[in-house]
């Protein structure tokens, strides 16, 4: 026998996974305007390649959604306002949004409120007040790792794991929620035709996403925090 590593084979094989999941969005999607603005504009004005990490991560995402679903496509993307929103599925006939995280089980879904902000908004388009969000936890509660030797052991420390939830919102919720998206959308659109003038921190950001600059590609956090010029 001989085995022998195809490179060839594995990018030829990352390759087909981007061309076929990414593609180029026209008009204003409700993931432009949950995130940094700037980091959106940007990645519309001046696309960057998907790097392999990327794709993969995606992956993970697109597959187990087609898994847990059983169905190949997200939902038809509804467009209100002019915002585009796509949900993943539906169960009972209200969306139900897919997420697969490396985040542990013990974590609050309400700690990510990109997520619910997200969810709010596929509730308020399809003129509903009730979600589903199941949560594919990938590590468990991590002490299948990081837990005693007693605690790896247990059931209930094995990985992966799954979480379901039910969101029940109040009208005036969705309303405020989708206020908000209307007033991004405003900034987004400016942004789109004026990329040079990008947005300070304060308005790109939502309240608390600090964190989103560590995690941006290096051309577009140098354009944003003026290290490099147009």
């Amino acid at each position: 026998m001989k085995l022998t590593y195809d490179n060839a084979f594995r990018a030829e094989l990352v390759d087909s996974i981007s061309k076929r999941e990414f593609s180029v969005r026209a008009g204003v999607h409700c993931s432009d305007l949950i995130y940094c603005l700037n980091k959106a504009a940007l990645r519309r004005v001046m696309p960057l390649p998907s790097t392999e990490r990327e794709v993969l991560l995606f992956s993970i995402g697109w597959a187990t959604q087609r898994w847990l679903t059983g169905k190949p496509d997200d939902e038809d993307t509804i467009e209100v306002d002019g915002i585009q929103v796509t949900p993943d599925a539906c169960w009972d006939g209200n969306p139900w949004e897919l997420k697969a995280t490396y985040t542990s089980s013990d974590r609050s879904i309400l700690e990510n409120d990109s997520w619910v902000k997200q969810i709010m908004a596929q509730c308020y388009v399809t003129k509903t007040l009730t979600a589903r969000l199941s949560r594919l936890e990938l590590m468990g509660n991590w002490r299948s790792i990081f837990g005693s030797k007693d605690e790896k052991k247990l059931a209930i420390n094995q990985k992966p794991a799954l979480s379901a939830w039910k969101f029940e919102f109040a009208q005036d919720e969705l309303s405020i929620n989708w206020t908000y998206l209307l007033s991004r959308k405003t900034l987004f659109e400016e942004l789109i035709k004026n990329p040079q003038q990008l947005l300070q921190k304060n308005l790109a950001l939502p309240v608390g996403h600090e964190f989103e600059c560590e995690q941006c590609a290096e051309p577009y956090r140098n354009l944003c925090e003026g290290k490099t010029k147009w």
